[in-house]
């Protein structure tokens, strides 16, 4: 009986070891699952489209028609954003580690496309989330840095907060802080290419005492003078009452393309379409139907509005797609990319 029971103890024991083994071998980290395309992309003045796929979580950076990938990175980073330059001739893109728990740094790299070569220009301790070139000033990275990665509610997880406006000149190898405002949240970071000042879309809360105040605040885009960074204004539609998301500015029409809340499926889950608005007439057109949702816009050099549509959206996996539309709302298309099927 003893030798029996030590016998099927063994044997409970082998396979328990085996299933250990098998699990370790066929379970993935989910930063080797990673898969297909991103919504971080760019369109230059000369029509090429730079994006960021996946590939058994290794982060690839295309550009255009290209059949292989500029830059491959090792699986436990990302591309976090890229750009071109004016002239279409350089590609800004940030690196950074995908566990932010690990490390924040995150290192500015430029791929010149006419030598084909990457170099890491300048890196920085904390997240850097969007990086554009300065119009006006060809050798200075504008880009948004967040002070801390934490969460502000239990329930919530580490996202990237207290942002500020930054600028780097390539030259001189010096960096600028431009506002010290330690912004809850920062985004769509674009350059005037006439005044200095820059556009962002930030909370509204100015008057914000506690965390409540933040969270009820409006989304509005903003202009802020770097010369005087607390007469920043808001340049959205002042009577605009949703959340205002993603924008592109077109100043030649004074027009603004931004993501907004355009209704809810049956589920209850928002659909986000783009919107436009006129500072001339002050008139605000939804630009998009597609009840999906639509982020990121950019004009592109053929004088049409590209944006991803995440039809995975509210699902657990996000299922990208790159489309452009006509300035009037309509024909929108899918933009076929070489690097996905």
């Amino acid at each position: 009986m003893k030798k029996s029971l030590v016998v099927l103890l063994s044997f409970i024991a082998f396979l328990t070891f085996a299933f250990i083994i098998l699990g370790l071998m066929f379970d993935k980290d989910d930063n080797e699952k990673q898969a297909g395309l991103t919504d971080v992309y760019d369109v230059s003045a000369n029509g090429d489209i730079a994006y960021i796929t996946y590939e058994k979580g290794v982060a690839n950076l295309f550009v255009s028609n290209e059949e292989k990938p500029l830059v491959q990175l090792p699986v436990e980073d990302a591309i976090t954003d890229t750009v071109f330059s004016s002239d279409g001739k350089m590609l800004a893109y940030t690196v950074a580690e995908k566990e932010l728990e690990t490390s924040e740094e995150t290192e500015v790299h430029i791929y010149d496309l006419e030598k084909e070569e990457d170099k890491m220009v300048f890196s920085s301790d904390s997240l850097i989330t969007e990086l554009v070139f300065d119009p006006k000033t060809p050798d200075v990275l504008f880009y948004l840095q967040a002070g801390i990665v934490t969460n502000y509610s239990p329930v919530a997880s580490e996202r990237p907060h207290e942002f500020d406006v930054y600028s780097y000149h390539l030259t001189e190898k010096k960096q600028t802080k431009h506002t010290d405002m330690k912004k809850y949240s920062m985004m769509s970071l674009q350059v005037s290419a006439e005044k200095n000042s820059v556009f962002v879309q930030m909370d509204d809360d100015e008057h914000a005492e506690t965390a409540d105040d933040i969270f009820s605040s409006s989304q509005r885009i903003f202009e802020i003078p770097l010369n005087n960074p607390d007469e920043k204004s808001i340049i959205s539609s002042p009577v605009q009452a949703d959340d205002i998301y993603d924008f592109v500015i077109i100043p030649e029409s004074q027009e603004i393309v931004y993501q907004a809340v355009g209704g809810t499926d049956e589920n209850g889950t928002y659909e986000y379409e783009l919107f436009t608005f006129n500072w001339r007439t002050y008139k605000t057109e939804q630009l998009t139907a597609l009840k999906e949702s639509s982020s990121n816009p950019k004009l592109g050099a053929d004088d049409k509005i590209y944006f991803m549509v995440d039809r995975g959206f509210g699902q657990r996996t996000s299922d990208y797609h790159l489309y452009r539309i006509d300035r009037d709302g309509k024909s929108p298309t899918e933009v076929k990319l070489n690097a996905i099927d």
